[in-house]
Parts: structure tokens; sequence; C-alpha cells
């Protein structure tokens, strides 16, 4: 993304932000973590909210493709089981990518504070194509309402990543523990018959997350 001097920037920033969360961190704190001079920021960005905007961006690209790769490696193919398993491994593992999803202010600011209920139903609508389509490829139960299981899987992913502030991690179990029990609870809950039209499945999954990364672009976060 960008220069080499941006991808400074936003490594310096995304640690920082991670650390001590937007209001904490000041431009003057991101130059010296990149090494750079103050100013050298503003040649790139126009602020500090848009390096945070170009962040985020960068991040869910980032979470994309990871998960785009793993769910093409597994040899279990795009099932809704793997393809979940492999989203929530990423996601628990990224803490700018789990407060842009539960829109913490706290740690990404503005960019997320202006993002209300409302602003989220574009996403949700992508989960509910992306359902439909995998019921289309006989990849999920079509008696079930699309809505329904997009609604389910939301309930899924943002119970995953804010329980431990709930529980503590103490009690919580390891995450690869968790992940089994989703991913069995997914296959036999929602997962159609094995006559499923795998390569759907995965052209459908692009789509998704095609989508899905271009609702993080900037002029979509304003």
């Amino acid at each position: 993304m960008g220069t080499e001097r941006a991808t400074r920037i936003l490594d310096a920033a995304a640690e920082l932000i991670a650390r001590y969360g937007y209001a904490k961190t000041s431009v003057s704190d991101i130059a010296q973590r990149a090494g750079i001079a103050k100013g050298a920021i503003y040649q790139e960005f126009p602020s500090k909210e848009a390096v945070v905007a170009a962040l985020v961006e960068r991040q869910v690209h980032q979470l994309t493709a990871t998960v785009a790769r793993a769910v093409r490696d597994d040899p279990d193919g795009a099932r809704l089981s793997v393809i979940y398993r492999h989203a929530l491994r990423a996601l628990a593992a990224d803490p700018l990518m789990r407060a842009f999803y539960t829109a913490d202010s706290q740690i990404l600011g503005d960019i997320v504070r202006r993002r209300g209920p409302e602003r989220y139903g574009p996403r949700q609508r992508l989960v509910v194509d992306f359902v439909s389509r995998m019921q289309d490829a006989g990849l999920i139960r079509t008696d079930l309402d699309a809505a329904a299981v997009a609604h389910v899987l939301g309930i899924i992913s943002l119970g995953l990543i804010t329980i431990e502030s709930t529980v503590g991690s103490a009690v919580s179990p390891p995450l690869e523990k968790t992940l089994d029990a989703l991913s069995t609870l997914l296959a036999e809950g929602f997962e159609a018959g094995p006559d499923a039209d795998r390569a759907a499945g995965q052209r459908a999954f692009d789509t998704f997350l095609a989508d899905l990364a271009a609702t993080a672009r900037p002029g979509t976060l304003q």
C-alpha cells in the first residue's frame, strides 16, 4: 500500500494503536516509532484519522488474504465449518481487526465511533448473500432462512472475540478446542449433504471476501 515510508508509518501505527489505543497515540508517537520526522507523515497522510483509515483497509485486506489462502489450502474445501474455522482463527489473532469488528472506539477512535449499528447493515447483507450462494451450491441447508443463518454466524463471531472480557482468560479453553467445537456445531447444524458443489462454494467465498474488503476502503469508513 503506497510507498515504503507509508508502509513504515502504518506498521508503527498498528503497533502503537493496538497497544495504547487511538486517543493515546499521537502523530509524533507514530513518527518516532517509524523513525521518520513528524512532517513526513503528513506527506503521506493528511491526518491521524487518515492513517487509521488506511491501516484498517490494509488490515482487512491482509486478513481476507490470509483466510482465502487457508481455505484454498484446506483439503476439506470451502465448507462453512472450514471457512469459519480459518476466519475466526485469523480474527482472534489480529487485535485491530477485533476492534474494527466490535466497533471498539477506544482502540480505533472516530473511525468506528461514527459507525453505529445502522452502518453495519451493508456488511451483514453481504453475509446473507454469501449464505444464499452457499445454499445454491448445496453447501448449506436450504430449509434454513439465510438471514437467520447469517445472524447466528454473527453471534458466533462476536461472541468468540468478546467472551474473554466477560469470563476472563483463566476459564477460557484453548482457542483450537473452541474452534473444534464451533466447527462441529456448524458442520452438523448448518451444512448440507455430500452432494455439494465445492467449486461454487469457493466462488461464493471469494466473492464475499472481495465485497467485504471493499467495505473497508477509506471512503466507506467516513
